[in-house]
């Protein structure tokens, strides 16, 4: 019986050496995802696909084990199917948070990932040999090659990739962002097929970053802006070149790409749209001078007067780009830029990509491109005001965002969905800001921990505080809040930024919008403030500046009123005022951007009111009497009333 069995057994044998040679092929890329489980983006299903083939690996070595010793038992033999299975690694990460990963640890993971992709299949050929000889089925050894496989293209992708993390200048660590879309990105979960569309994009078709741009604007994906970073920086650069040149102005408006790529992308677009501009007005106008009245004249007429206001937005964004590069103010970038109706734009005074602290004012109600000038200069003012009080070598971005159709004071504060007492335009511009506060993350180089502040005006708050209740905790550090109506929240907290600050002139009747519905806060007529009174549901939430919000508020002075509303004690004008020159208002807010609270001029908490102590009339004189007379009781007195926060 021993001769009918040895071949069995020396293939038994082979097989068990095969085994334990091979059966640890991916345990160091177990370990080193261990160690690194906290990077996101695709890292995650890589993991778990690396945990699979690894369970695959030891199954087929398993069953080929328990073929031979079945046919050994079949003929009388002796013997045991062995455990192969081995214990999951396990590690904890040397580094913490999401602070990045050393390159180099996933630089050795990958040559592992190669070693396996190049030792199994010779391994599975081997266990083939030995499987035939036993007369079983060779179908484990075919498993263990289909791992070296995939062990091999996984390796072939993650190189080609590390290759670009490599050639980053922040050396040896990638944030995560990068890590977990560019080194793992083809693991990443895709639902919404933007990474398809990306691919796309890099072969050359505009027609996907149309989709790419429409999928940001929408705010859904809050992952996107990292996707698009990590993709743009695995291009090469003559292929990055290549997109600009065929569309840049959707580059131009793509979160994710740097600000300077986008800036120069964009200015290039606005050359071009120039001169398409000029050549269209000359044909129109000369068209225009051989037409006779009529329709056809009146139509031509139409044309015309879109191009002309076309090319005032031109010159408007032009304008406000030059405020850049003067008096100690960085070049300005232009960031984003959509003609045409009420136009779209977002101008950055410092290069958010690589500032300590960035800024991004959200204007309110009335903002067109065409009056961009206005907003562009609060936000250069901002820019100064901070840098003025900004410890030395702190570099600061200060961003103006018009990327919402703002409500208009025309015919359209009539109708429900372009109302500027209604939140529906709020809502649908909520998600384009997100999206872009989201690519100023995935962008951004600066060393150490920058500090991310938005400051929504006026309508804008209510924009502002609708984009960060999408993306909580991940939004902002910061909000400021001047002039605002509400942001659609009932308290500070459910904004999801670690400070809300609010600032309001006692005079500015825009502000106490939020208190419409006179149950509380600030009276919309008398401007007294009662705010230990329950706040009333504004059409846009609790009003800020209600003790109730929770929020820290900062001091703006006061100013003499004057104009049509001078005899409620209002003034229009000061719902703009916030960034005079040299007021308390504009100071706070240079201070808070800056992270220099102790220097913020605060708004005292008003106490509220004390109860008083309620007096006993005198008592008449007591008769005498037989009866036995009891102690007096004591006089009541009023509990302690608590104080304000």
């Amino acid at each position: 019986m021993g001769g009918e069995t040895a071949g069995l057994e020396e293939a038994f044998s082979r097989v068990v050496r095969l085994a334990s040679d091979h059966i640890g092929a991916l345990d160091s890329s177990m370990r080193h995802m261990a160690a690194h489980a906290w990077v996101g983006g695709g890292a995650g299903p890589f993991t778990q696909a690396t945990r699979d083939q690894r369970t695959r690996l030891q199954r087929a070595f398993e069953t080929a084990a328990a073929q031979v010793v079945e046919r050994i038992r079949a003929l009388g033999g002796q013997a045991t199917a062995p455990s192969l299975s081995t214990p999951l690694p396990v590690a904890t990460s040397a580094g913490g948070g999401y602070a990045g990963m050393n390159v180099a640890a996933m630089t050795r993971m990958v040559a592992d990932l190669e070693r396996a992709g190049h030792d199994l299949p010779a391994a599975g050929s081997l266990l083939s040999a030995a499987l035939a000889s036993a007369c079983v089925s060779a179908a484990p050894a075919q498993q263990v090659a289909a791992v070296g496989s995939w062990a091999i293209g996984q390796a072939t992708d993650l190189r080609r990739r590390l290759t670009v993390l490599q050639q980053r200048p922040d050396g040896d660590l990638a944030d995560a962002a990068l890590l977990g879309f560019g080194l793992f990105g083809g693991s990443a979960p895709d639902p919404s097929g933007v990474g398809a569309l990306l691919t796309a994009a890099a072969a050359g078709g505009p027609s996907a970053l149309e989709k790419v741009v429409a999928a940001q604007d929408t705010g859904q994906d809050p992952t996107l802006a990292a996707r698009v970073s990590s993709w743009w920086q695995l291009l090469d650069p003559a292929a990055r070149q290549r997109i600009v040149n065929a569309a840049p102005h959707l580059i131009g408006s793509l979160n994710g790409v740097p600000a300077a790529t986008r800036d120069s992308a964009n200015r290039a677009y606005l050359g071009l749209r120039k001169h398409a501009l000029a050549n269209q007005l000359a044909q129109l106008r000369a068209l225009e001078e051989r037409m006779k009245r009529g329709a056809r004249q009146s139509s031509i007429r139409m044309e015309i007067d879109a191009l002309e206001a076309e090319q005032r937005q031109i010159a408007a964004v032009e304008k406000s780009l030059a405020m850049g590069g003067v008096n100690g103010r960085p070049p300005a970038l232009l960031l984003n830029v959509e003609l045409g109706g009420l136009g779209k734009a977002a101008i950055s005074f410092g290069d958010p990509d690589k500032a300590d602290s960035v800024v991004t004012s959200v204007p309110g109600t009335g903002s067109t491109l065409e009056g961009i000038g206005g907003d562009a200069s609060r936000a250069a003012t901002l820019w100064d005001q901070a840098n003025f009080s900004a410890p030395s070598h702190t570099k600061t971005a200060s961003i103006i965002w018009l990327g919402y159709e703002a409500p208009q004071l025309d015919g359209g504060i009539l109708l429900a969905d372009t109302s500027v007492a209604s939140p529906n335009l709020a809502q649908a511009g909520a998600g384009t800001l997100a999206g872009f506060l989201d690519g100023l993350h995935a962008t951004h180089q600066a060393a150490g921990t920058p500090r991310f502040t938005v400051l929504g005006h006026s309508y804008g708050s209510v924009v502002t505080g609708m984009a960060a209740q999408t993306r909580k905790g991940t939004f902002a550090d910061q909000l400021i809040l001047v002039g605002s109506p509400g942001t659609m929240a009932a308290q500070a907290s459910d904004l999801g930024v670690k400070q809300v600050w609010v600032g309001e002139s006692p005079q500015d009747p825009i502000a106490d919008l939020g208190h419409l519905p006179i149950s509380g806060g600030r009276n919309p007529i008398s401007g007294i403030l009662n705010p230990w009174l329950p706040n009333g549901a504004g059409p846009f939430g609790t009003d800020p500046s209600n003790i109730a919000f929770g929020a820290n508020r900062f001091v703006v002075h006061p100013t003499p009123v004057s104009g049509p509303l001078a005899f409620t004690g209002y003034d229009i004008g000061t719902h703009s005022g916030y960034w005079a020159q040299r007021s308390a208002s504009l100071e706070n807010m240079g201070f808070i951007i800056n992270g220099q609270y102790d220097r913020v001029s605060r708004l005292p908490t008003p106490k509220q009111a004390p109860v008083p102590t309620p007096h006993l009339a005198p008592s008449p004189p007591s008769r005498p009497s037989s009866e036995p007379v009891s102690p007096p009781s004591p006089t009541p007195q009023s509990s302690p009333m608590p104080t304000g926060d």
